[in-house]
């Protein structure tokens, strides 16, 4: 009879610590970021713009700030800077006939302080095959090739802590 009461007292006492346990886990963890907060870069073509979009991956977020600067590397004088505070997007369009490589750096701020960092460069044109946009990321050197009329889209990483 005394081990039944222990069993049932052993049985209640688990539901408690299980609420514990999942209440006090983010804390230990170091509160991860809200996945709606992590943003994603799209570029695409159309017959004569390149259009390049930022915003949340996953759903609509208000990010603190978010800046895109564009430099030119087939036309030094192509420079474009677009910076948008307490925004849930932001979009920049150009003329195709602009440049057909250029650097793209885009940073962000998320409300809980996290930033993101992207840096690449971008080539769009066209080929026997039609139109393509192609992006380096600096970072891990990593290039993706899209055909038109599909959209090249990557989610921004979190940027370096130091």
């Amino acid at each position: 009879m005394r081990l039944e009461v222990v069993k049932r007292a052993g049985m209640v006492a688990v539901v408690p610590a299980l609420l514990a346990l999942i209440l006090v886990t983010p804390a230990l963890l170091g509160r991860p970021t809200v996945l709606s907060a992590i943003p994603a870069l799209i570029i695409g073509l159309t017959d004569s713009h390149v259009v390049i979009d930022v915003h949340g991956a996953v759903d609509h977020y208000m990010y603190t700030r978010i800046a895109l600067s564009l430099q030119g590397e087939d036309n030094v004088s192509f420079r474009r800077a677009f910076l948008m505070t307490e925004s849930y997007d932001l979009q920049a369009n150009f003329s195709r006939n602009d440049t057909h490589a250029f650097d793209l750096y885009v940073l962000i701020a998320d409300r809980q302080g996290t930033t993101y960092a992207l840096n690449g460069t971008v080539f769009h044109g066209t080929d026997a095959a039609g139109d393509f946009i192609s992006m380096t990321n600096r970072d891990t050197q990593r290039t993706d090739v899209v055909r038109a009329p599909a959209d090249f889209r990557a989610l921004i990483p979190r940027g370096e802590t130091g």
